[in-house]
């Protein structure tokens, strides 16, 4: 068995989007107030295998952005309703079974899927809520496990009004990653680095994945927290993952990363689902 250890964080929220179906002016400003985080609770601690040491997280600096999405998708004119598009995000939602975890021994046992986006964004590099930059309708769903305190996922999947509004949603999600490292470094985080880009191959085309780490983690200086955080589009729809974990190594194959399988997961669902 291999051990991995893995991913997560906070929200922040702050930036005022104006999109119309023919365009949009995107204001994704930095903040400097760092928002709450997804609490869990529990005494367990999360289990151990042998982990493989041959490849490891690499720094923006080490890796190269890859594929952005197409320029000039097709554009529906349909509007779905309000109920329509609530019922097409819950529909996507990840049950806590299929959601993988950080090794074989990994489980999510605990998940409470809601209407809306939440009381705060919970990704690092996020602004705002998807709903803030032209979702029509948005459901999240906090997932937690009871062999570690320390571990949360979160999805927060969308429904657009059509499919150009969902790809201008997507480049502002860009933006807000490519000004990370900035982001980051106002709040004050210690030893902070955002990856950059990495593409996925998922069945609704490519998602885009990177990891934040940063320290400290109460209680434990040799530690480091590992925030993943990844979104994938199918039409108009976006599904937005973060996974934290604290740990002393992240180590997985490229492709394998536990946000990575779990980005493939998510298309999966929105192909079925949307």
């Amino acid at each position: 068995m291999r051990r991995r250890t893995a991913a997560g964080l906070t929200w922040a929220a702050v930036a005022v989007v104006c999109l119309a179906l023919g365009g949009c002016a995107v204001d994704a400003g930095d903040t400097d107030e760092p928002a709450g985080s997804v609490s869990v609770s529990s005494s367990a601690q999360t289990p151990t295998s042998s982990t493989p040491s041959s490849q490891t997280i690499t720094s923006a600096a080490e890796t190269t952005a890859t594929s952005r999405p197409p320029a000039s998708p097709p554009t529906s004119t349909k509007t779905p309703s309000a109920g329509g598009a609530a019922a097409r995000a819950r529909a996507a939602q990840i049950k806590a079974a299929d959601l993988p975890g950080f090794n074989d021994q990994w489980v999510w046992d605990r998940s409470k899927a809601v209407r809306g986006p939440g009381p705060q964004p919970p990704p690092v590099c996020s602004v705002t809520g998807l709903d803030a930059i032209g979702a029509s309708a948005v459901y999240r769903t906090n997932f937690a496990s009871s062999l570690s305190s320390q571990a949360f996922a979160v999805q927060v999947t969308a429904v657009f009004p059509d499919v150009q509004t969902a790809v201008t949603a997507e480049r502002v999600l860009l933006a807000w990653h490519d000004r990370c490292q900035r982001r980051v470094d106002k709040l004050g985080l210690q030893d902070a680095e955002v990856a950059a880009l990495s593409a996925v191959p998922t069945k609704a085309g490519p998602a885009q994945q990177w990891m934040t780490t940063y320290r400290p983690v109460p209680g434990d200086s040799d530690s480091v927290w590992f925030n993943a955080e990844g979104f994938v589009r199918s039409a108009d729809m976006i599904t937005y993952l973060v996974i934290r974990n604290a740990g002393q190594d992240y180590n997985y194959p490229r492709g394998e990363e536990p946000v990575a399988r779990a980005l493939g997961v998510a298309a999966s669902y929105l192909l079925d689902g949307g």
